[in-house]
């Protein structure tokens, strides 16, 4: 949408009235257009991710404060908000509201890591935290932390000379505890024999092998690693 446009027509809808859009929220709509608009890729699955206005420049006081919704995450199928500093935050279903990316360009790099890393041997845990918890680990078994793919719901560590990452990865908050996907990747098989002594001494809260891999869509026996390149065999290894 053009900036034009989007001044003449941004509201803010308070309850069932609709009101003029604050200034600094309708120059946030119009950055995000002009930088992130018309933007599309896939990440897990196919619907891919969608950012812009798509012609809807309604925007909301979200339990966050101000927002508008300018992005479809296809493999949520949820919409999320852009807050006016630039966060993201959703609420699926009957899951709180919460901060996803500290800003669209982590959330970017964040995508972009994992479409990187995804073709690579690796195995899957869930951690449990505390409600509203980062897991806490020892980053001195880890590669070296990426800040720039890292936000409040995600969590990376890479070593391109080894060849190893490390994600932590929000995947639900139900109830009084969050559950966190931890993956462990590596691009040789071999490699992958480390991912349980090294997940487990570097986690402090309870981590338990997951029996689901969202990135091949397949059960997992525990102690065994994934490897999307394998279409039809796509459990392999052991130990």
């Amino acid at each position: 949408m053009a900036a034009s446009d989007i001044r003449s027509m941004a509201v803010l809808r308070v309850n069932d009235r609709i009101e003029a859009a604050p200034y600094d929220l309708v120059e946030a709509m119009i950055r995000f257009e002009e930088r992130y608009g018309g933007l599309w890729y896939p990440v897990i699955g196919s619907n891919g991710m969608e950012y812009g206005l798509d012609g809807d420049v309604v925007a909301h006081r979200s339990p966050l404060g101000l927002a508008f919704t300018g992005i479809l995450d296809g493999d949520w199928t949820w919409g999320v908000d852009v807050l006016a500093d630039g966060r993201t935050a959703m609420g699926p279903g009957q899951w709180s509201y919460r901060v996803i990316d500290r800003s669209v360009d982590q959330r970017l790099e964040r995508h972009a890591l994992l479409v990187t890393v995804s073709g690579w041997f690796h195995r899957t845990f869930t951690c449990y935290t505390p409600r509203d918890v980062v897991p806490v680990l020892d980053e001195r078994r880890l590669p070296q932390c990426v800040p720039e793919a890292t936000g409040p719901t995600e969590l990376w560590w890479l070593d391109e000379d080894t060849g190893v990452a490390v994600q932590a990865q929000l995947s639900a908050w139900p109830h009084d505890q969050d559950e966190w996907t931890m993956r462990y990747f590596t691009r040789t098989p071999a490699q992958a024999a480390d991912a349980n002594p090294v997940v487990f001494s570097a986690t402090v809260h309870e981590t338990v092998p997951a029996l689901w891999c969202t990135l091949c869509s397949h059960l997992v026996e525990p102690g065994r690693t994934c490897h999307r390149g394998t279409r039809n065999q796509r459990v392999v290894g052991g130990g």
